[in-house]
Formats: structure tokens, sequence, C-alpha cells
């Protein structure tokens, strides 16, 4: 059950530094807590089954050897299913994670981008400021944040980009498209 809560924490935990900078907490523990327990108690249940295999392991011959005298069909099929199961599951995961990438507001947004040639990557989401974003794109700091403002977003030069995601719950493609677009858009000022 522990591994369970813990394991659910660490699901719903912001990601990177994110927890950190605002103070996250799960049932009163930070996310460096909850992995530390999550681990820990991971390997406990670890030792537990092997010792549960090896108290049992003649045990578990008697019921396999039994199984396959009685029906060799059945012994097969137990085996193959749920190979069938982890394959199937799997393509289906895989054309579910593929599907994620063809968002279409993102795509749409991107395309309005006045400047195709400034590219944020995910690195700078995770720990630039604005300061270094500006500086990176040789842009003016106050003309970054006056745009932002314009789009509801209030943010200061040293105010790092993924805080901003996290405090605006921002779906990530489509701030970076719009910072690219605002940086476009300055970048096309001063030139």
């Amino acid at each position: 059950m522990a591994i369970a809560i813990t394991g659910i924490g660490l699901y719903l935990a912001p990601s990177g530094r994110i927890a950190e900078s605002i103070g996250w907490t799960f049932i009163g523990m930070d996310k460096d807590t909850l992995t530390n327990v999550h681990t820990y108690l991971g390997f406990v249940m670890i030792g537990l089954v092997v010792i549960h295999l090896v108290i049992g392991f003649k045990s578990m011959l008697v019921i396999l050897k039994s199984a396959f005298k009685i029906s060799r069909t059945k012994t097969i099929a137990v085996l193959i299913i749920p190979l069938l199961l982890l394959g199937v599951g799997y393509q289906a995961f895989s054309a579910y994670a593929g599907e994620e990438g063809t968002d279409t507001t993102y795509d749409s947004y991107y395309k309005e981008s006045t400047n195709s040639t400034v590219y944020i990557t995910g690195t700078m989401m995770k720990y630039y400021t604005i300061q270094e974003l500006a500086n990176e794109f040789n842009v003016s700091t106050d003309a970054l944040i006056e745009k932002l403002k314009a789009k509801g977003i209030d943010a200061t030069p040293d105010e790092k980009l993924v805080e901003i995601e996290y405090q605006y719950n921002l779906d990530r493609e489509e701030f970076k498209a719009m910072l690219e677009e605002i940086i476009g858009e300055l970048r096309g000022e001063s030139e």
C-alpha cells in the first residue's frame, strides 16, 4: 500500500525542480522524500518476493508439474496469453503516444509564428529565466515582459520559464510557440 501511495504521489508531483521551488508536498512528504520512501520500500518488496519464492520453491514446482500433466494446452495458453496481451498493450500505447505529437492547437499556433528562425528547446524551457531567454535571442527583456503581459502573463526577469508554465497552467508546446512568436516579432521590430 505504501508503494502504491508514494507512486501516486510521484505521478502527481510537478516535473523537474518545480516541486522544490513551490514547496509541493503530498501527504506531508516532499518529492525527494516520496522518491526515497518509494525506492527503499521497492527494494524491501523485491527482498520479500525473493524470500517468498525461495520458501515456496518446492511447492511451486509441484504445482507446475501437476499443471503440465493435466493439460499442456491450458498451460501453454496460460503462458502465451499474457505475452500476447503485453504485445497488444504495447502497440496500443505506442499508437496513443504517437498521436500526442499531432496537437492541432499547437500546429495552428506554431504556423502563425512570424519568425521561423527562433527555436526554443526543452532545456531552455526547464532552466532559462526570462532574462536569459531575452539575452539568448538578443531581444529586450522589458519588451518580452510587456508582450507576455499583453497575453495575460505577469513575469519578472529572474522568473524561470518552467515556473511561469506551472503558475499559469500552460501547455508546454503552446507556451514555447507563444514565446517563439513573441521573440520573432521583437526581432522583426528591431531589424
